[in-house]
């Protein structure tokens, strides 16, 4: 006779007491208030060992894990007709040029199926290093926050009435202005000249981070409101004042390439840096020598300086460290004569004019530091931008056109633009997202991603055209 074995979960099985009964006959059983299942004493009288724990925190890990990582089907589609340049799964790359009004480098792009995916230096052409400004920029291109087509007084709208409109606006009376950034563009400067000849617009240029007191200062001292080429290649003894140019000032990404150039033992000498700065930077921590000095010391350690290497004194509010600090600067500056260089980032006429002198007196003017010609670099106009809020707060401007800049959050006098801005009868904004500035305007026409856009660029008169290929055909919404 078979031995039929019967087990139980437990007690309350075997006895079929009424509660287990209840449960047995529910397929999902109520849930237990949290206040109940606390003041439970069989939780005190529970013993887990840690072993088993550990394995069951582990399983539960691992199937949530599995579960989140559940991804929807993409059926591939083939080539109709393959393109001949394209083979699936294989990588493409294409030349082009960044710019955003700040960075300037010649990058090579990565594609899949047409898709931009990276951004790296181009080595090829020598022209700067891709920082993370640049590589990040590829993420732009997917955000889901762009604006998918013009928009008039907060409504979709096409294109050609959107053109219609902005072609009244401008033939009414009043000031119209288009505020850009600066412009190295040698055809989009041509297209502003027709419609500045068309239609009477003024052009104001106003950058993000402002160089107005370098670009007055120049004019100034050397008669070229142009900001200056600066050669740390040929550089043996640098001064940064408050200039972090391996990082966040001027045109960083050419700098960086050229300022190493100069620390290769090899070459039988290495280049000396020297920085005065309030906070840590890049080029702070990369400097032979840091001094920390205040941000309203700036102009107090410039004036130390240019006294040290003239032998003309001490200059008063300095400490001894900082003092001790000027001596050595000024020490290497001299031994390198022609070859040093000194910047300074403050934006203070006074500041940048003692700069000046100083690379004078070191006979560094056409060797580290060049004031050349019709340069194109940060040709912001502080004062013309200042003179733009102030008539758009009285009232003057019927018309603003706003092409690649957000002067709501980065302008100078921010606050002011804002408060302006509501007394401009029509206001158009070609930014990709409603940005602070873009959200104000009456009108918004978003332009392209860099990535998927046609333009030329020209950093220096010296140099040629920079062409800047892209796959614009691709993604262009208008079509």
């Amino acid at each position: 006779m078979a031995d039929n074995k019967i087990y139980w979960s437990g007690l309350e099985e075997l006895d079929r007491t009424p509660e287990f009964e209840q449960l047995e006959s529910q397929e999902f059983p109520a849930e237990r208030p949290v206040d109940e299942f606390l003041s439970d004493d069989r939780l005190q009288r529970a013993n887990t060992g840690r072993r088993d724990f550990l394995k069951f925190m582990g399983f539960s890990v691992t199937a949530a894990t599995l579960a989140a990582c559940e991804t929807p089907v993409v059926k591939s589609i083939p080539y109709t007709n393959k393109p001949e340049e394209i083979t699936p799964g294989v990588a493409n790359y294409y030349a082009s040029t960044y710019y955003d009004g700040h960075d300037f480098v010649n990058v090579l792009v990565k594609t899949r199926e047409g898709r931009p995916i990276f951004v790296k230096s181009n080595t090829e052409t020598g022209y700067g290093r891709v920082n993370a400004r640049v590589n990040a920029s590829v993420l732009g291109l997917y955000d889901s926050a762009r604006l998918q087509g013009p928009q008039l007084n907060g409504s979709a709208t096409t294109w050609n009435a959107l053109d219609a409109a902005v072609k009244s606006a401008l033939s009414g009376a009043g000031r119209k202005v288009l505020l850009t950034g600066t412009v190295m563009s040698p055809s989009q400067k041509q297209a502003i000249a027709a419609l500045t000849a068309a239609t009477g617009v003024e052009h104001v240029q106003s950058d993000s981070v402002s160089y107005g007191a370098i670009v007055e200062a120049s004019e100034k001292d050397f008669g070229r409101r142009v900001f200056p080429s600066y050669q740390f290649a040929n550089a043996k003894a640098v001064v940064t004042l408050n200039a972090d140019f391996l990082g966040t000032w001027g045109d960083n990404v050419w700098y960086t390439g050229e300022w190493a150039k100069t620390r290769r033992p090899e070459n039988g000498e290495m280049g000396v840096l020297h920085a005065f700065e309030s906070g840590m930077s890049l080029t702070g921590s990369n400097a032979d020598r840091r001094t920390r000095v205040k941000p309203s010391q700036q102009g107090n350690v410039a004036a130390a300086l240019l006294n040290e290497i003239n032998g003309q004194g001490h200059v008063a509010g300095l400490d001894e460290a900082i003092l001790a600090g000027v001596k050595s600067a000024a020490a290497d500056l001299k031994k390198a004569g022609a070859n040093g260089l000194v910047v300074a980032g403050d934006n203070d006429v006074a500041t940048q004019c003692i700069v000046n002198a100083i690379n004078q007196a070191l006979g560094a003017v056409g060797t580290t530091v060049e004031y050349k010609e019709n340069a194109h670099l940060f040709q912001g106009d502080d004062a013309a931008f200042g003179q733009l809020v102030a008539d758009m707060k009285a009232g003057k401007v019927s018309a603003l056109l706003v092409d690649g800049i957000n002067p709501a959050y980065s302008g100078v006098d921010a606050a002011g633009f804002k408060s302006g801005l509501e007394k401009v009868a029509f206001s158009v904004s070609t930014a990709l997202v409603a940005d602070e500035t873009a959200s104000r305007c009456t009108t918004s026409a978003p332009n392209h991603h860099w990535l998927e856009s046609w333009n030329d660029l020209q950093i220096d008169p010296n140099r040629i055209d920079l062409v800047q290929p892209t796959i614009q055909p691709l993604y262009d919404t208008r079509h």
